[in-house]
């Protein structure tokens, strides 16, 4: 059957030539070279195509085409081809004469002699450049983020495996992957709106064009999160002052016409080398980040063997961590606090502490990161609140006076200002009195972008119940007009002022003063970090209201907290 239509085809096209060569042109974009590629033939829809006339073609080979779309690789796959006697197919990029770019569908057959040797070749094309720019856009669409006209993850993850193959070209260019987060990005959504904070990324997506130059590969990612490849930006300025002015353009205001609002940047940076894969560089940019977020934010931190080493203990701390949770590794302790005006111990601070198999018991500063991770801290929440249920019931059951539990809130002690609200909720949900905790904040908590949004949600705590504390005050800059317009109980006086207060006169002056200011604001007083019977008896004397600290007791269990409360008299101490 084949052969007979090849037969037919072959009879059709000799009785009407000049048919088959008219349908030909209309259609093919023909040309005919012999064996070295010198052109002999071109059909006129080639000249019409290339802007070429024939006599500019004829005489020629096809590089008076060549685009530079193409490597020399690519060229040489196609000649290695034809030149063993196979027809290629492939899609080629030409350059017509005014300097254009247009793309052919081609196909090159050799043309052999009698003898079976190739004696040219004959080159049928279609053009194809609509459809090849249609899916140069989708492309381009696919890998760019809508929001900031910035690569987005996937098209970023293909420009830094790209860059990391002609680092392993030899080439000695310096190239450094960055990546950051904007500090205080959740703030302006909560506060003016998510059109806001689609402005600020926009302007950051902007900025960041800017400073580093289009040819840059810069990317949103995600969220607030953002990365750039520098390289040739890198033969102009240092990294660190590149890094410079990256940190001063993301503090710089930004104009949402209601409001000027700003954020900062916590950034990490990696250096980007032949042996390093994907999984590897965006690895080491995470941990340099994270150490900048846990210096404080608003910095840079370059990758190094020391953050690696402290990434793995993370990592490690984390996956212990989990298993920990799941085996009932961590209880909750508390440290006894005593009223010094009835010699009764009259409230505990909850403390976390963590049964580890191989180093013992732990304290909450051995594995503060076990709270950043998001899932853990849920998992340890929901662990905290049953305890602190079960606890209050056993003491009842023992009889103990109602005791009232000091839980702070800081999220390098127990749980994040994000965590909080449903800290409280379970508390309410298993109807434990609000009264029952008194809610300890740092002063860090009431400064900064969130003092505001702090306040209010600490004013909503006190409305609805619950007691309020300032701890470690002294230790920072708090404002006097915040202990006169949040609703607190009481300060606790941090254990840096009463360190030396049994040698420097000094010292204790500074104690006596802080506890009269307590006062004058209507405020309970503790002081903690109290270790010596010495110290006790100078903030006795000194008119504090409860002491707490090594002195009275060492943060213990729930049982033996009954023990201490029921055996432990200081009524004659205090005498």
């Amino acid at each position: 059957m084949s052969a007979r239509h090849d037969d037919r085809l072959r009879a059709l096209t000799h009785e009407d030539a000049d048919f088959w060569a008219d349908v030909v042109d209309n259609v093919l974009i023909v040309a005919v070279t012999d064996r070295n590629g010198i052109i002999t033939y071109v059909n006129q829809k080639f000249c019409d195509v290339s802007q070429y006339s024939a006599a500019e073609l004829l005489g020629q080979t096809h590089r008076i085409l060549n685009s530079g779309t193409h490597t020399p690789a690519f060229f040489r796959d196609m000649y290695r081809t034809i030149y063993s006697g196979q027809t290629w197919h492939g899609n080629i990029c030409n350059r017509t004469k005014d300097g254009s770019h247009y793309w052919v569908a081609t196909t090159i057959i050799p043309h052999h002699g009698s003898d079976g040797n190739i004696i040219g070749f004959v080159a049928a094309r279609f053009e194809i450049t609509e459809l090849m720019n249609t899916k140069e856009r989708l492309k381009i669409q696919a890998a760019t983020d809508t929001m900031t006209g910035l690569l987005n993850r996937g098209g970023f993850n293909a420009s830094l495996i790209a860059t990391l193959e002609q680092c392993k070209q030899c080439d000695t260019d310096e190239r450094v992957l960055v990546m950051f987060d904007l500090d205080g990005f959740k703030q302006i959504n909560d506060i003016h709106g998510h059109h806001a904070g689609d402005t600020v990324l926009r302007t950051i997506g902007r900025r960041i064009v800017e400073l580093v130059g289009s040819e840059e590969a810069t990317s949103r990612l995600g969220g607030d999160e953002f990365a750039i490849i520098l390289h040739k930006s890198l033969r102009e300025h240092s990294l660190e002052t590149l890094l410079t002015r990256l940190q001063a353009l993301l503090e710089e205001p930004i104009d949402l016409e209601s409001a000027i609002v700003r954020v900062s940047g916590s950034i990490g940076a990696t250096p980007l080398t032949a042996t390093d894969t994907l999984e590897d560089v965006q690895k080491n940019a995470d941990v340099a980040l994270y150490a900048a977020k846990q210096a404080g934010g608003k910095q840079a931190r370059m990758f190094s063997a020391s953050l690696h080493k402290t990434a793995l203990e993370r990592a490690k701390i984390l996956k212990e961590a989990r298993a920990g949770v799941k085996q009932n590794q961590f209880e909750v302790y508390y440290q006894p606090i005593l009223n010094c005006h009835t010699g009764q111990i009259e409230q505990a601070e909850a403390l976390m502490r963590w049964h580890h198999p191989q180093r013992g018991l732990l304290s909450a500063g051995a594995f503060t990161d076990v709270f950043a991770d998001s899932g853990l801290a849920q998992e340890m929440e929901t662990h905290l609140v049953q305890s602190f249920h079960d606890d209050i019931a056993m003491w009842k059951k023992a009889g103990l006076p109602n005791l009232r539990l000091a839980v702070n809130l800081s999220h390098l002690d127990l749980l994040s200002l994000d965590q909080q609200v449903d800290l409280l909720s379970e508390i309410k949900h298993l109807k434990m009195d609000p009264n029952t905790f008194m809610l300890e904040v740092t002063e860090h908590m009431l400064q900064g972008r969130r003092a505001e949004k702090s306040q209010m949600r600490l004013k909503s705590l006190a409305e609805d119940g619950f007691g309020l504390a300032l701890d470690n005050f002294g230790h920072g800059s708090v404002r006097l007009s915040t202990l006169k317009n949040l609703p607190l109980k009481s300060l606790k006086i941090d254990r840096s002022l009463v360190r030396y207060i049994d040698t420097r006169e000094q010292d204790r002056d500074i104690l006596a003063s802080l506890i009269k200011l307590g006062h004058g604001f209507g405020l309970s007083v503790t002081v903690e970090g109290v270790e010596t019977r010495k110290q006790f008896d100078i903030a006795a004397e000194l008119g504090v209201d409860y002491i707490q600290g090594f002195f009275i007791s060492r943060a213990v269990s729930a049982t033996d907290l009954v023990k201490i409360t029921r055996e432990h008299a200081w009524e004659h101490d205090l005498g």
